[in-house]
C-alpha cells in the first residue's frame, strides 16, 4: 500500500489513513463487516454530514445502519449506490472536507462571550421581512345608466304613465389593499451567532440521561451555553490527526481537564444544585487547528416528558 504517490487524500480527517488511503487507491474497500479506525471516521463524518447512525454510533463496525448511511450519501451526491466505501465515495467524503470547507468558523476570543438567553442556542441567520409592492386601489367598471321603457302612442287620449323615481345602481364593491409605503425599510432581526449544533435521535446513557444537543468546534478556544439538568455529561471526540490537549471549565466552578487522542472519545460529567439550571461551558485547547466534536446528555431535556 502506496502513501505519498501523488493520488492521496488531502483532508486532515481522513489524510495519513493507510486504510482509507488503499481505498482512494482502488486497492480496497470498506464493507458490511469490516471494522477499525478507518470505518469509525467515516461513520463520523457521514454523523457530520446529517446521515446519522442512531443505535450504533460511530463505534468502528461496518453494519447495517452503516451501510444504510453510506447508500443514503452516494445517493444524494450522484454516486454508485452500493453501500461500499470505494474510491469514489472516499474521494466524495475528502472533498467536503478539504481546507476546512465544512468547519465552523469560530474566532479566538480573550474572554468569553456569554449570552444571556435561557433556552439552548442553535445556529439562525439573519430574517428579513418581506417589502410589499405599491398597489393602487382596484376601480369598479363603469356601468351604463339603464334606460327605462315607456309606453307606446296610442289614438285614445294620452295618458300619462307615472314613472318610478330612478334609483341608483349599485356597482360592484371596491376593494381596497393595503399599500405599503416605498421607503419602508426591511426589518431586520438578528439573535447571537453559535457554534453550530446538529440534532441527533434523542438517545439514552447508562445512567439515564438523555441525548440533549450536539455540536462541533475548531480553534484554541469557544464557548456555549444549554439550558440541562442538573447532571450532564459532555463527550469530547478530536476529529483531528494529531492529539490535542483540552480544559474545560464551566460557571459552577468545576474545570477538568485531558489529553484528546485522534479517534478517541473522552467523557467530562459536571453537576449542579438546581434543575433545570443554564449551564455555561468554555472550552480551551493548545492548538489553532484543532477539529472538536461533542455531544451534551442531561437528566432534563426541554420539551421532554420524563
Amino acid at each position: 500500500m502506496t502513501i505519498g504517490d501523488g493520488h492521496d487524500l488531502r483532508s486532515s480527517r481522513f489524510a495519513g489513513d493507510e486504510v482509507l488511503e488503499g481505498c482512494y487507491d482502488k486497492e480496497i474497500v470498506l464493507q458490511k463487516g469490516d471494522s477499525g479506525s478507518a470505518v469509525r471516521k467515516v461513520q463520523q463524518a457521514l454523523i457530520f454530514l446529517d446521515f446519522p447512525v442512531p443505535e450504533v454510533g460511530a463505534n468502528g463496525i461496518f453494519g447495517g445502519e452503516t451501510e444504510l448511511a453510506v447508500r443514503s450519501y452516494q445517493e444524494s451526491r450522484g454516486l454508485k449506490v452500493d453501500g461500499i466505501i470505494g474510491s469514489e465515495t472516499i474521494g466524495s467524503l475528502d472533498e467536503e472536507f478539504f481546507a476546512g470547507a465544512r468547519k465552523p468558523s469560530v474566532s479566538p476570543v480573550t474572554e468569553p462571550q456569554v449570552s444571556e438567553i435561557s433556552a439552548p442556542l442553535f445556529p439562525e441567520s439573519p430574517v428579513r421581512s418581506p417589502r410589499a409592492s405599491p398597489v393602487g386601489p382596484v376601480r369598479a367598471p363603469e356601468v351604463p345608466p339603464v334606460e327605462i321603457p315607456r309606453a307606446p302612442r296610442v289614438g285614445a287620449p294620452a295618458v300619462k304613465i307615472p314613472q318610478p323615481p330612478e334609483a341608483p345602481v349599485a356597482g360592484p364593491p371596491i376593494l381596497k389593499t393595503q399599500a405599503v409605503p416605498l421607503d419602508q425599510k426591511p426589518v431586520h432581526v438578528t439573535r447571537p451567532i453559535t457554534p453550530p449544533m446538529t440534532r441527533l435521535p434523542p438517545t439514552v446513557d447508562s445512567k439515564g440521561r438523555k441525548f440533549h444537543t450536539a455540536g462541533t468546534w475548531s480553534g484554541s478556544s469557544s464557548s456555549f451555553e444549554a439550558e440541562a439538568g442538573k447532571s450532564v455529561r459532555l463527550e469530547v471526540s478530536n476529529l483531528n490527526v494529531k492529539e490535542s490537549s483540552i480544559m474545560i471549565k464551566t460557571n459552577t466552578g468545576e474545570a477538568k481537564e485531558s489529553i484528546l487522542l485522534p479517534d478517541t472519545l473522552v467523557n467530562f460529567e459536571f453537576s449542579a444544585i438546581t434543575e433545570p439550571f443554564i449551564w455555561r461551558f468554555y472550552i480551551e485547547t493548545d492548538s489553532e487547528d484543532s477539529l472538536i466534536e461533542w455531544k451534551l446528555y442531561s437528566n432534563w431535556v426541554p420539551g421532554k416528558s420524563e
